[in-house]
Parts: C-alpha cells; structure tokens; sequence
C-alpha cells in the first residue's frame, strides 16, 4: 500500500509518458540523449525527470561537497572564531563537535505551508541552525582535522587516519608525510597522489609499492628510481633510463631538490614526461566489471561512476563505497540513494546532503541517525519530522503526500536542492576539482558567488600587526630556511590567501632537502587533485589501435597518450 497515494499517481501519469530523446539542460543549455536506461532510473526511484543534463546533476550533488576547504567561520553560540570547512559568507555558521551533539536541533522548526516555495521554506531553516564543524569520525588527537578517521599530532588533515602529518586529504595509514592526496599507507613521503604503500617517496602519481624513489607515474614495485613513468620491478630509472647502481647514485646526488631552481625544472621534466611520452591505461579500474568509469576496485554494473570500492549498481555516481543501487550521488557506503551527497551508511535517501546512518529521508541536511524525514536539518534520533517538527506516523504521510504533490505541480519536487544553498566555495566546491566543472560554470548553475575572503574567511585578526611577505621572500634555498620563517605570514598571489610555515614542516623540508612551497597548502593539494583524473568522461581514440574508449578527462594532463586496456598491457609487457 502507498504512503503517498496522491503523489505517486501524479508522477506515474509523467513517467507513464516519458518516451527516449534528445533533451536540453535547463541549467546550461547542453543536450542529452535520456536513454531507457536513465528513464528507468527515473522510474526505479518514483521520481520525475530531471531539467538538468546528468552530468550537471553529479556536479549539482558534489558542489556541497568541500573536498578540501578550511576557513575562520563563526562560532553559532558566541560569535568567536572557528575553524571549519563551511565559508562564513555561505551564511552558515558552526558549533565544535561536541557541542552540536550535546545539542538538539528539533527545538528549531517551522510549521509546514504547503502553499509557500518549499525551498525558501527549507533555506529559512538551514541558517537558523549550524553545522557540526570538523564532522570527525573518530576524534582526533592534538591535531587540526575534518572528518578525520582517526588522526594524531597531525594538522589540516581532511578524511584521513594519520600521525605526525601535514596538509592531506583522503590519506589513510599515513605517517609523517606532507602534501599528499588520495594516499593510502605512506610513510615519510611528500607530494603523493591517489598511490599507495609508498616509503620514502616523492611526487609520486598513480603508483604502488616503491620506495626510496620520486618522480613517478604509473609504477609498481621499484625502487631507486627517478623520473619513471610505466614501470614495473625496477630499479636505477633516471628518466625512464636504465642506470647501474653506482651511474644513479652519482646522478642523483648531483640533483639537490633543496634548490628552488632545480625543482621546478625538475617538476617541469617530470610533467612533460608524464604528458608526452608515458602512456595511460583507459582507466584504472581494479578487479572491476560490466563498468564505465575510473577509480573502481572491485566493482561490478556501474555506469560512468568514479572512485569506487566493492560496489554495484551505480548510476552516475563519485565516491561509492560499499554501495549498491545509488544514482547521482556522492560519497556513499549506502544503497539506493537518489541525487545524494556525503552520506554514510544510509539507505532511500533523496535530494539530501549530509546524512550519516539514515533512512528514508528527503530534502533534508546534516542530519544522523533519523528516518522519514522530510525537509529537515541538523536532526538526530528522530523519526516522522517535517521541517523538524514531529509528527504521527499517520499525520507524517498525510503530509508529505500533500506536500510531494504540491511540490511536483509546481515543479519542485525532482529538483536538488539548490546549490545557492552551498555552503562551500565553489572554486574549492568537489564540483570544480572532482568533476570537471569550470569557472564559467559558477554563475550558470546558481552558487553563491562570493570573494575567497568574504567575511573574513582568512581570520584577518590573526594577522593583526603581522608583515605579510610576498612569495619570492621565501627562501629560495632550504639551506637558507629555519626556525625563524615558523609562523610568518606569506601571500599565495595566486590565490590572495596568506599561509604560514610550522615548525615540523621546516624540519621535514630540511631532513628530505626539498625547498619549501610559495603556495598556500589548500592551492598546493588543489594540484594534486588536479593530477587525477576526474569525473567527468569524453570518447577519444585509442592511441594504438584507433578503438573508441570513453575515458575520464584529466585537468592538468590535457594531451594524454591513452590506450586502450589491451593496448596498455601489450605496451607494458615491452616496456614496463
């Protein structure tokens, strides 16, 4: 029997009728062909069609995602600084972690009108209450972290388990490193991205099981190597040159990475190697079938979903772990989710962002544990609420059908939640560094626009009476570094943000002679994230054979050599 008879005879009549075609986006104008496969989609989930091209819907779900954001908001009880990942111009504000959950938000509501916009009605309710600002998993220890899984003495982590670490995001089992992205058991590294169980390994991409090593893309298990791009059990690489022993250890001592100078120059080689000569796979899949994407691990059935693990049955989705049956949706160990983002462990959600261990819940943000849920925000424990109003069982469905209906007349309901609703920067947003969206692309699809320092983000107080250096004032040798440069501020041009350098971090820069950065740390893992390829995929030619594959785009990487999966093995069992 239907809980919402009136609204699912309503949309059956829309779904009834919707018939394969070409389709122009609402929002960017861009056309489509909807397929039977997306209509069924539609009608797996009982929802209408969607105005919006597809891939704006995964762009629309992830720009509430803040990949990899830290800005001084403003404490939601006392108006004192907070660090958080939710820009104070959004119009949100934070509590600290224990203090949101010593709280119960249910006291704050609305009485439901049907008659009003539901989504002025919902924003209404979004800034009266604040958000949890780190959402830690598991706390940390004396560290500065955001939804950390379990980190000690490190600082400006974001969804990592580390010790003794600077500036990651997405690391796990990560020790003593700096700089890194997507990393999973690293130790004593710098520069790692979307690699694993690396030692003592610098700029590091795409690659696995090397030590003592930098300078390499698409490696597995070597060592003593630098500048290497395809390799597999080597050693002595210098530029994908086969050294002896002794011809690469002079070599190697010959190049002092504590120069600014020759850095970059080698940064420069090592990216012209990597766009030039190395050949990438169509994808890195892993133990993956019946899939279109990029980033799966044994997953099977997915179509043009990305970052996956042990998932099935995805339908355009970002980060689907532990997932099954969910569409348009991002960061998700749950199953049939539906234009979702950041949820965990939570099942029939829709048009939601921010749900950890929920059921049935639409429209609704940050809330936990909680089931049917309609339009509410910052609820725990709860069940049958409506703008976070309880109801009865009986009178909750009564309402939401009266509602659903209404919405879907007026053509709200199949629509996000809008993204005006943000509360990320949007050139920081996962849409633009996740999903391949573009900064002509802020305006087009409503987020708030906003300057990087809008009500003082940066935390000005805190450079009260400080000099702010400009970035050639950095020392352009790291023998010419040390305690002195801990704490004074310097000016990322690029972006107009200051940082400073802490006292572990120049120790680290010192102990591996690697010269230290003039970019402030959240531009330095934006380039990291920008080394990996993103969401967002394009038909191109194999290099090789000319077969049609689709592959994900790459932001940094524009002019890649791509072959096909057959192709790429064929190369590596002669080159590799």
């Amino acid at each position: 029997m239907s809980n919402t008879p009136n609204y699912d005879a309503a949309v059956k009549t829309i779904l009834d009728a919707l018939r394969p075609g070409e389709r122009t986006c609402e929002m960017t104008g861009e056309k489509w062909m909807m397929d039977e496969e997306e209509i069924s989609v539609f009608k797996r989930f009982n929802v209408p069609p969607s105005p919006y091209s597809r891939q704006v819907r995964l762009w629309h779900t992830l720009s509430f995602g803040t990949a990899y954001q830290w800005w001084w908001n403003k404490n939601f009880d006392t108006g004192e600084p907070i660090l958080t990942y939710a820009h104070p111009a959004s119009g949100i504000r934070a509590l600290p972690d224990k203090d949101w959950f010593d709280r119960d938000f249910a006291d704050t509501s609305l009485e439901l009108d049907v008659s009003k916009l539901f989504f002025e009605q919902l924003r209404e309710l979004q800034v009266k209450i604040p958000v949890n600002a780190t959402r830690n998993i598991v706390p940390p220890e004396n560290s500065i972290a955001t939804t950390s899984m379990g980190d000690k003495n490190s600082y400006f982590v974001a969804a990592s388990t580390s010790k003794d670490c600077l500036y990651l995001n997405d690391c796990q089992e990560a020790d003593h490193s700096i700089d890194c992205n997507a990393g999973i058991s690293i130790t004593d590294c710098y520069r790692v991205n979307h690699s694993s169980r690396l030692h003592r390994c610098f700029f590091i991409l795409e690659s696995y099981d090397c030590q003592e090593s930098a300078f390499l893309f698409d490696c597995r298990n070597c060592e003593y190597c630098f500048g290497a791009t395809n390799k597999r059990n080597k050693k002595y690489i210098w530029f994908n040159e086969q050294l002896t022993k002794e011809e690469w250890e002079k070599k190697r001592a010959e190049v002092d990475l504590g120069s600014r100078e020759i850095l970059e120059a080698t940064e420069k080689k090592f990216t012209d190697l990597v766009q030039n000569e190395a050949v990438w796979p169509e994808n890195f899949n892993v133990r993956t079938s019946d899939s279109t994407g990029e980033y799966l691990i044994e997953c099977t059935n997915c179509v043009h979903t990305s970052y996956g693990l042990k998932s099935q049955n995805n339908y355009w989705c970002y980060g689907v772990y532990n997932g099954d049956s969910n569409a348009y949706c991002i960061a998700i160990p749950g199953q049939n989710n539906y234009q979702s983002g950041m949820v965990g462990e939570t099942a029939n959600s829709k048009f939601s962002t921010s749900l950890i261990r929920c059921d049935d819940c639409e429209y609704s943000i940050n809330c936990y544990d909680s089931e049917h849920c309609f339009g509410c925000v910052g609820l725990r424990h709860k069940r049958f609420h409506i703008f976070n109003k309880p109801y009865s069982e009986e009178e909750y469905w009564k309402k939401v059908d009266e509602l659903k209906f209404a919405m879907l007349d007026r053509g709200e309901y199949g629509r996000p939640i809008p993204i005006s609703m943000s509360f990320s920067y949007y050139p920081e947003s996962g849409a633009y560094l996740y999903l391949g969206a573009s900064m002509s692309d802020w305006d087009v699809m409503g987020m708030k626009r906003f300057d990087i320092d809008a009500d003082d983000a940066f935390g000005a107080l805190r450079m009260e009476g400080k000099e702010i250096l400009q970035p050639d004032q950095v020392p352009s040798n790291v023998d010419d570094l040390d305690d002195s440069w801990v704490g004074r501020a310097i000016l990322d041009t690029e972006i107009k943000r200051p940082f400073t350098l802490m006292k572990p971090e120049i120790a680290f820069y010192k102990k591996h002679r690697i010269a230290p950065p003039r970019q402030h740390f959240t531009a330095r893992i934006r380039d990291l994230m920008w080394q990996m390829n993103t969401g967002l995929f394009e038909d191109v030619p194999c290099a090789s054979c000319s077969k049609k594959i689709t592959v994900a785009t790459n932001r940094m990487f524009t002019s890649r050599n791509i072959n096909c999966n057959d192709c790429y093995l064929k190369y590596l069992e002669t080159n590799g």
